[in-house]
């Protein structure tokens, strides 16, 4: 035995979904990876950087504040006369005035470890602690590296602005061996007269500017720097001859307060801050790549991780998920491939495709779905009443109760619009007629014989006939917004459904009459009767001889009548209105008295429109009348309530169902079917259908979970709303509610 080739499992549609499914998940994963990473690190830089900000702000403040009240010291020596009272002692005891007074000043500003004050032509310094000779002090206890005792001397003496010696090394005041490490300020005294009278030295530990450094500048290993106005370094914390050579770059009134720099290989970020009141420059220098930064890089990596295993989760559910939804698609491909052989390709959809195809070739009868449509109903049915097939509004309201069609009112009017051109939405076209109007019903028939018609049927609540103006008004509108010719013939005003058909043929009559009154225009039929109406007459003895023929059943008397009628109308040289009229009513009397029997003419307004002369209509009747069976028939059929229980239960489910036809199946009139049935039962026809409706959209709420718009076609509704409307009429409650109570009370009753 021969083996055949590996079927395939999966078409090609299937790899291209899932391909696509991918990327569509891989997509916002790689953007939402590159935007967190790229957010989050510069979201986290710019937090370092800000906070680097601060504290640069912070020690430049505290510095200026420090700096403020060395310089307020200087003025309160000037103000209080102590600078007077040094310049006039003799003796070192006479300046212990001023040594107490620089004491309580040191001790006051915790900042300060001493205060020097050296007066011109004085032998003797005072400082808060003692006083010694000038010559002692600065070549024993005061010595500046690189500068001679005299040239420091000389630097105070000559200096007219203050200035600072960040990093000195001096010896302790207590004339011990040990050196610290200060700062020195030097600020200038001046007289009231601005003659210089000698000098005010701050000393600052350097280890007390250094306590300004933040712990969090330390935390980031950022290395600080502080300079003065003349680009000396006052204090660091890192090392100072590695950045030696670059700090220069950083003074000046253009630098770059935020930049980048690269020393000895490594990158580093440079924040800058410049003291608005001394110039004095402040800067951090971070690493770029540092252990600051070792835990944002772990949670990134996390990050990254994590997206990888949801990257490899979400694939294989993918993939499984595909391979279950594709699973009908499979199946219905194997279908396809036994229904159309032909069609069987590696593209599944293309071989559904050509099974579809194939099957719509063998089945016309798609087609027919079209007349199955709501509005291809109510067509159907507004048809039938313009043929006067209605013997009441009670009739109508029955037949169309479930298509919101009705007929509230008592009086009708039917009028034609013509259009001159063609018009491809004539549907939508009248509903925009429609809006035009003022009065609430009215219904709109879609001509099957003259597609580039519209026939209205405006049920009024009066007898006043529907104004000229009106239309006019109307067509004034088809024009302006679509640029449409229009004529409009408007029927009499009737007041019983029967009639609507003799108004309908009026509305023809008066469209007709355009041909003399020109296109364009409305024409009531009013005028198409003329003065020539008053001596137009009917064959009201004629047809009253007919009635009392088909009343006797007598075939013989019942051919002679009509062949009466007929001769009349040949006779008479009747207008064409009128001979429409009388073949109505003809055709229309014998076909409901011999009801069930299929006699050759139609007895349709609508149809006899069509005709244009009466010549034409009497050669019709001539015909018709020869044909003629069943004209005595004895016995209407006998109605078995039981057929007609089946009958119903087997039809009502139908969209198009209809009480009319369901009376005409049984060879009754629709008002003798509602009777009889009511009779029989006790309720009316279209409560019995509601009921067989209802009860079987519960049976498919309970048992299945179609959505609610295909349970409504399924029990006849065309839509939605009109289903839910009847529903809650008749239960209470909706559809959807119907469904949650009832799988509640499933799940809440215990098993058995």
């Amino acid at each position: 035995m021969l083996k055949t080739g590996k079927k395939r499992k999966f078409g090609r549609h299937y790899i291209r979904y899932l391909i696509s499914y991918m990327t569509v998940l891989l997509i916002p994963l790689v953007i939402l990876t590159f935007f967190y990473s790229s957010r989050f690190m510069k979201k986290f830089y710019d937090e370092i950087y800000e906070t680097v900000d601060l504290e640069l702000l912070q020690i430049s403040t505290q510095l200026d504040n420090e700096l403020e009240s060395m310089l307020n010291i200087v003025g309160q020596l000037t103000l209080t006369g102590t600078i007077h009272d040094a310049s006039e002692a003799e003796t070192p005891l006479a300046l212990s005035p001023t040594i107490t007074y620089l004491s309580a000043l040191t001790s006051a500003n915790p900042f300060i470890q001493d205060i020097v004050l050296i007066l011109d032509g004085k032998e003797y310094v005072a400082t808060s602690s003692t006083t010694c000779r000038k010559d002692y002090y600065f070549s024993r206890i005061f010595r500046v590296p690189g500068m001679s005792s005299r040239e420091f001397q000389d630097l105070l003496l000559n200096s007219k602005a203050s200035f600072c010696l960040p990093r000195q090394k001096l010896l302790n005041l207590d004339l011990g061996p040990a050196e610290a490490n200060v700062v020195l300020f030097s600020y200038p005294v001046f007289t009231d007269y601005q003659k210089h009278e000698g000098t005010a030295l701050f000393y600052v530990n350097n280890s007390s500017i250094e306590a300004l450094l933040s712990q969090k500048l330390q935390s980031y290993q950022a290395q600080t720097y502080i300079l003065d106005q003349n680009g000396a370094v006052v204090t660091t914390s890192g090392e100072h001859d590695r950045m030696r050579g670059i700090l220069s770059s950083y003074l000046g009134d253009s630098i770059e307060l935020s930049s980048t720099t690269s020393i000895d290989g490594k990158e580093y970020v440079v924040r800058t801050h410049r003291s608005e009141k001394n110039g004095w420059t402040y800067l951090a220098f971070i690493p770029d790549r540092q252990t600051t930064f070792t835990q944002v890089s772990s949670i990134m990596r996390e990050f990254l991780l994590a997206i990888v295993i949801i990257l490899l989760i979400a694939s294989f559910t993918i993939f499984f998920l595909q391979k279950v939804n594709y699973a009908p698609v499979r199946r219905l491909r194997d279908r396809a491939k036994l229904i159309s052989p032909d069609a069987a390709s590696y593209n599944e959809l293309e071989t559904i495709a050509g099974a579809l195809d194939y099957l719509s070739t063998q089945n016309s009868s798609l087609s027919t779905q079209l007349a199955n449509s709501l509005t291809a109903v109510k067509n159907e049915r507004l048809y039938r009443l313009l043929n006067g097939a209605y013997a009441s509004r009670e009739d109508f309201n029955l037949d169309c109760s479930e298509l919101d069609l009705s007929l509230p009112n008592e009086h009708f009017t039917v009028s034609i619009v013509m259009l001159h051109k063609q018009f491809d939405n004539l549907d939508g076209l009248a509903q925009e007629i429609k809006k035009q109007f003022s009065v609430p019903y009215i219904y709109y028939y879609l001509h099957n014989f003259h597609p580039n018609q519209i026939v209205l049927l405006i049920n009024q609540p009066d007898h006043m006939p529907v104004s000229a103006r009106f239309f006019g008004d109307v067509q004034k509108y088809l024009t302006r917004q679509y640029g449409l010719l229009t004529t409009v013939g408007i029927g009499t005003c009737v007041d019983s459904t029967e009639r609507i058909a003799q108004s309908y043929m009026e509305a023809v009559s008066a469209l007709d009459y355009r041909f003399v009154k020109g296109n364009g225009t409305v024409i009531e039929f009013r005028e198409v009767l003329g003065p020539a109406h008053a001596t137009v007459v009917y064959p009201h003895k004629e047809f009253e001889s007919l009635r009392n023929a088909l009343f006797s059943h007598n075939e013989q008397n019942i051919r002679d009548a009509i062949q009466n009628i007929i001769h009349f109308m040949e006779e008479s040289q009747l207008p064409l209105y009128l001979a429409r009229s009388i073949c109505f009513d003809l055709i229309h009397l014998v076909n409901e008295h011999c009801r069930g029997q299929k006699n050759a003419a139609s007895n349709s307004p609508i149809e006899l429109s069509g005709m244009e002369t009466a010549l034409e209509i009497i050669q019709m009747l001539r015909a018709w009348s020869e044909h003629l069976s069943g004209l005595t028939a004895s016995a209407a059929k006998r109605v078995v309530l039981d057929e007609v229980m089946k009958y119903l239960e087997a039809n009502c489910l139908r969209c198009d169902f209809s009480a009319y036809e369901a009376a005409g199946h049984f060879e009754m009139t629709l008002p003798a079917f509602s009777k009889y049935f009511k009779d029989q039962t006790g309720q009316n026809v279209m409560d019995y259908t509601i009921h067989l409706r209802i009860e079987r959209a519960k049976e498919l709420l309970r048992t299945t979970a179609l959505p609610l718009k295909e349970i409504s076609e399924a029990v006849g509704y065309y839509n939605i709303s009109s289903f839910t409307r009847r529903f809650k009429l008749n239960q209470g409650i909706t559809p959807s509610e119907y469904r949650k109570a009832f799988v509640k009370d499933r799940s809440e009753k215990p098993p058995c």
